[in-house]
């Protein structure tokens, strides 16, 4: 398990590809919420973040429809997320016909949809787009505008996660393994953790406050195949859905931090009740 949380966190957050146009699209969506406590959902490219800004592509364009949806939480209900999902692909359409591009991901919030592009060149992007609202969504009110945005800012600030999201969506990723490992997340079972130090008595400091919270220690030694040479493996008896596990390893990477190390992630047996 081990491994393979590697190699998920890896897959999530990391890429080795040298040409981030050409390169094998990573995207994945998160929730987050927003203004008067509302939720929005991105979904986007992950692997552009170690390449961005990307030359050349200096505008961005942000396009979508605002839709009506009898849901509490503000998101579409099927028939209009065909909808959303049809124009998406038609505006992909258009602006391939006018400009290279690069597409980064979409933003649903407040009973709206957004797709953002990063362009060449503006073009007849404007017209072309509004002539297409107005020809096949007559009925629908839509958002339309192309900043310059050399710096990738909306990519980078704003659909980009933080750390937190991203820490959650990693907890994510194992749990969906788990889940289609067989496993229902229903049974608290052994969760080992590890921890990495610069300084044998930070380990040492870190452990001791991990005891108090009942962590069992696995090891605490030299690894000499890591960055910080400490090592620190602990477990405990836990529940792992989302709701238990998240806010564990949230604990582990502040109390690491307390002591100048780093939280390297959780692995755990597959459990078929």
């Amino acid at each position: 398990m081990r491994i393979l949380l590697k190699i998920l966190l890896i897959f999530i957050f990391s890429t080795t590809i040298m040409n981030a146009q050409n390169s094998e699209e990573r995207w994945d969506t998160y929730m987050a919420t927003y203004e008067d406590g509302k939720s929005g959902s991105t979904t986007l490219r992950m692997d552009l973040i170690d390449y961005t800004p990307i030359e050349h592509y200096d505008y961005v364009l942000v396009t979508g429809l605002t839709y009506e949806t009898s849901k509490e939480n503000g998101f579409p209900e099927n028939e209009t997320f065909s909808v959303l999902h049809k124009v998406a692909d038609d505006l992909i359409e258009i602006v391939e016909g006018e400009t290279e591009f690069i597409l980064v991901g979409s933003f649903m919030f407040n009973y709206e949809r957004l797709e953002y592009f990063y362009i060449k060149e503006p073009k007849n992007i404007i017209s072309k787009i509004e002539k297409f609202y107005k020809d096949n969504y007559p009925d629908y009110k839509f958002y339309l505008n192309v900043k310059e945005d050399k710096e990738w800012t909306y990519y980078r600030d704003f659909l980009y996660p933080n750390e937190e999201i991203k820490n959650y969506m990693a907890d994510q990723s194992v749990l969906r393994n788990l889940e289609e490992a067989g496993d229902k997340l229903t049974k608290a079972r052994r969760v080992d953790h590890w921890l990495y130090f610069s300084e044998e008595l930070e380990m040492n400091k870190c452990q001791e406050e991990l005891t108090k919270s009942n962590f069992k220690v696995q090891n605490a030694g030299i690894n000499k195949e890591t960055t910080l040479p400490y090592e620190l493996q602990v477990w405990r008896i836990d529940n792992v859905d989302i709701d238990s596990i998240y806010p564990i390893t949230s604990n582990l990477r502040i109390v690491a931090q307390k002591y100048g190390g780093e939280y390297d992630g959780w692995e755990t047996s597959v459990e078929r009740e």
